[in-house]
């Protein structure tokens, strides 16, 4: 797991990756309504929501795809471990690409406009805070391009 400090400092490490670039311009998306998923074909899914929303029990992984979020307008709370110290709650799934894990991770705080991405090694549970908002992004881990795109 990482956190970037801001957009640009994603955009300095990342940045000439065409799927980042796209990622980021998913990002920096304003004005998009709470709930509504967007894609980029299956290269790329975001949705901007209430952490609240966000929240799970289980914390969570995947497989095909890096899982990004961005706090709006505060800082999100959330909680993370390496899939290898976790116990499986509920199997992996093919249809959704998640799997739900049980253990204890550690407690991370996302600044606002910080972006965190998690890999598949790596399970995240969302925490709610109360009036905070994020973007969510679903990036493929193949490749540096969008086949599709």
């Amino acid at each position: 797991m990482r956190i970037f400090r801001d957009h640009a400092h994603l955009e300095e490490v990342l940045g000439g990756v065409t799927k980042w670039e796209r990622t980021l311009q998913a990002l920096r998306a304003e004005g998009r309504p709470l709930g509504v998923m967007y894609s980029v074909g299956d290269s790329l899914t975001t949705m901007r929501e209430h952490t609240a929303a966000l929240a799970t029990d289980a914390l969570v992984a995947r497989r095909r795809y890096l899982y990004v979020l961005s706090p709006v307008d505060g800082d999100a709370e959330i909680e993370s471990a390496p899939v290898a110290d976790l116990e499986v709650a509920v199997p992996y799934s093919n249809l959704t690409d998640r799997q739900q894990l049980r253990g204890k991770g550690e407690r991370h705080t996302v600044p606002r406009g910080a972006v965190l991405v998690a890999g598949p090694d790596e399970a995240v549970r969302v925490l709610p805070a109360p009036g905070t908002t994020a973007v969510v992004a679903h990036v493929t881990v193949e490749g540096a391009t969008f086949h599709n795109k």
